[in-house]
């Protein structure tokens, strides 16, 4: 056999025997030991569990305190739309289609409570139907109070209040409103210039809240 051919075939063997190596060491497992083990012990669960990042978030309404004597009152209103009367703003519930809608022919919707009596009135909630099809919306508003029911004078002042299904489409106001104060009266009334989702004002449920009672 020639020199050349020698060399050739001693190359050969050498490539085998170092692939041999590289295949059992690639097919080697090693071998389990303390010092390479790690024990995690599982949680104990008895239901579903979800990730805090993947928890949706849920709206809690605020609870307020004293008794609603909105229940109790007689509503009117400078007209409204379709089948939304102002009676559908203290029946006890925005969900569905009990709503006042004002009416759409004019500038402003005004609502007018009676309470029946005079109240120490510490808070107020002014609600839409808390379901996501009612998408947020803004209404800029203004309440005033009455003696008589005649002559009014301001308690709110104009300003825009933001309501978004997210947050139960409610709008509370309260000592956490900036400027407010409580007022003792038995007339409310509730104007409303502006609606970004309607082309009048809409309240789903108005609750007014007294500790006298």
């Amino acid at each position: 056999m020639k020199k050349s051919g020698l060399i050739i075939i001693a190359i050969l063997a050498v490539v085998l025997a170092a692939l041999t190596i590289y295949v059992n060491g690639g097919n080697s497992t090693p071998k389990m030991s303390s010092d390479n083990l790690k024990v995690v012990t599982a949680p104990d669960q008895k239901e579903v569990q979800t990730h805090p990042m993947f928890t949706p978030f849920v709206y809690e309404p605020k609870k307020m305190e004293g008794t609603n004597v909105a229940l109790e009152g007689r509503v009117q209103a400078n007209g409204y739309t379709d089948v939304y009367p102002a009676s559908e703003a203290i029946n006890g519930s925005a969900e569905g289609g009990s709503y006042w809608e004002g009416p759409s022919d004019q500038s402003e919707s005004i609502l007018d409570l009676n309470l029946k009596k005079a109240y120490n009135i510490h808070a107020m909630k002014i609600m839409l139907n808390p379901n996501q099809i009612w998408g947020k919306r803004t209404q800029t508003l203004k309440i005033e109070t009455s003696e008589d029911g005649k002559t009014f004078k301001e308690w709110i002042p104009l300003q825009d209040f933001k309501f978004d299904p997210k947050t139960g489409n409610e709008v509370v106001i309260d000592k956490d409103l900036e400027g407010f104060t409580e007022t003792k009266t038995q007339y409310l009334r509730v104007t409303i210039t502006k609606n970004t989702g309607a082309t009048a004002g809409q309240i789903g449920e108005i609750e007014v809240y007294t500790k006298d009672k």
